[in-house]
């Protein structure tokens, strides 16, 4: 597993290793004791600053994990430091990419979603207009984040709709959505996956999409919240707990623009009032689903994407990795 999760980039070096053990203290551990009627302290991971994290941001910022006894903190931990994080217990919630989960169950981690943010890719292909076609892209640099992420699965499926393999381009990981957003407009790579704000600039540049994911409603665990099994199975109300807060944060997102872009400015830094009323509209009215399940076509098409390559994965039961029973409950509770 430590050999799997070191040739893929997904474990930090010993050094990095030791500084996001620093950073990461695990404030609940299974079996830890709490005192009468405290919140239950728990960290929650989030992998990218992009529009799909905004029911997570709003439950936290709104007050809704506090009216379920919980006690979180947030940290943002790119997908490569994320689901490491899970597995050694520095954060017991992810909210993460299906294709990072596919990548790790293949390789034998015991994880399971218990909620779906954004249940469709939501990306476009975009590319400089010198190279704004199949037979111009060959040879050249594409941007992803890494080789495991949603990013990466969007792209081979982008390529797939162009007639392209991923061998018909030299793949460029870059690690963070902002950095492939940012290779694109300075020219270092000429295409990438992308979603709003980005698109907005995209567009505004003179960059010309390809293919758009979104509009096709592609299902997909596009972010995802996952958790351990012993860990779910050992504190059920604490994950219950959590998906609650979610779909509250979800509610408030489709109903209360206001406040959804407030959040907006400050987890993605957003200050424009067009690009704001664009990335909200993109998400709350396109992407954000009413009730958060997670089901098995979701993950398949991170499977169908990472699968070619790795016999591991192809073998996967995507089932096993969902657990919907959390969202059925809440769900029914707001009915």
């Amino acid at each position: 597993m430590k050999y799997w999760m070191k040739s893929r980039g997904l474990l930090p070096a010993r050094p990095a290793c030791v500084a996001l053990a620093a950073c990461l203290t695990l404030p609940f551990a299974p079996g830890a004791s709490q005192a009468a009627g405290a919140p239950t302290p728990l960290t929650i991971s989030y992998s990218q600053k992009v529009g799909d994290e905004l029911p997570l941001w709003i439950a936290y910022e709104a007050g809704y994990f506090k009216k379920e006894g919980l006690d979180p903190k947030l940290i943002f931990l790119p997908s490569r430091q994320g689901i490491p994080a899970l597995l050694s217990g520095q954060v017991q919630v992810a909210a993460i990419g299906g294709s990072d989960g596919v990548s790790a169950a293949a390789e034998g981690a015991n994880l399971k979603y218990v909620a779906t943010l954004s249940p469709v890719y939501t990306f476009q292909f975009w590319a400089n207009p010198r190279h704004a076609t199949a037979a111009t892209l060959k040879g050249q640099r594409v941007g992803i984040t890494t080789r495991s992420g949603s990013v990466y699965a969007a792209t081979v499926l982008s390529l797939k709709q162009l007639g392209l393999s991923t061998s018909d381009v030299a793949m460029t990981a870059l690690g963070k959505v902002s950095n492939v957003d940012s290779a694109l407009l300075a020219g270092s790579i000429v295409a990438a996956a992308s979603h709003p704000p980005a698109t907005y600039e995209f567009k505004r540049h003179g960059f010309v999409k390809l293919v758009d994911l979104a509009e096709k409603k592609i299902p997909a665990v596009n972010t995802g919240v996952a958790a351990l099994a012993p860990y779910i199975e050992a504190h059920g109300e604490v994950i219950q707990g959590v998906v609650n807060a979610i779909v509250e944060g979800l509610k408030r997102e489709k109903t209360d623009k206001a406040y959804t872009e407030s959040i907006m400015k400050k987890y993605m830094g957003l200050t424009d009032q067009a690009i704001l009323d664009f990335t909200y509209d993109f998400y709350a009215n396109n992407v954000a689903p009413t009730v958060p399940l997670t089901k098995a076509d979701q993950l398949q098409a991170a499977k169908d994407a990472l699968g070619a390559g790795d016999p591991k994965v192809k073998a996967l039961d995507v089932a096993s990795l969902i657990d919907q029973r959390f969202v059925e409950k809440a769900a029914g509770s707001t009915n």
